[in-house]
């Protein structure tokens, strides 16, 4: 196993995703790719009951802050002596991640698992049920803290 690409997304569980790349890199000598993509931010555009909410590209400034904590991450594992790079982009689609981890010739993919329920994945979808689905190498699925206890 050569590469590993981890998905983060700065929740809670991405510490837990960086444990598992850490044991998973030293027990088999991989290289680490923290992939994250960088979503929209929902802004309310009128006040009121039904104000509508529009999706949005995240500011110049967001954007570094994200970039900052992506560097962080990649230093705490490089702590460790795991070789670790990053690599974030916007408004990636499930399609797009894929074909990121295929461009990095990943061995196996880490992602987490975040419980939102069967009526938020009928209309948001679930990314890991499409990662899992469609990916061409290996996905291991961490399952957060509402996963565990059910």
């Amino acid at each position: 196993m050569k590469t590993i690409v981890v998905l983060v997304d700065f929740s809670d569980l991405s510490f837990t995703l960086m444990k598992h790349a850490h044991t998973l890199a030293k027990a088999f000598g991989s290289h680490v790719v923290l992939l994250h993509v960088v979503p929209q931010v929902s802004t309310v555009v009128d006040v009121g009951l039904a104000a509508p909410a529009v999706m949005q590209d995240m500011t110049v400034a967001q954007v570094r802050g994200e970039m900052e904590k992506l560097i962080d991450m990649r230093d705490s594992l490089a702590k460790f002596d795991v070789t670790v790079t990053t690599r974030q982009f916007q408004g990636a689609s499930v399609e797009n991640i894929l074909d990121e981890s295929d461009q990095l010739g990943a061995d196996l993919i880490i992602i987490g698992s975040h419980g939102h329920g069967a009526l938020y994945d009928l209309f948001v979808g679930s990314v890991t049920r499409n990662i899992l689905r469609h990916s061409k190498c290996p996905v291991l699925v961490v399952p957060g803290k509402d996963d565990a206890a059910s």
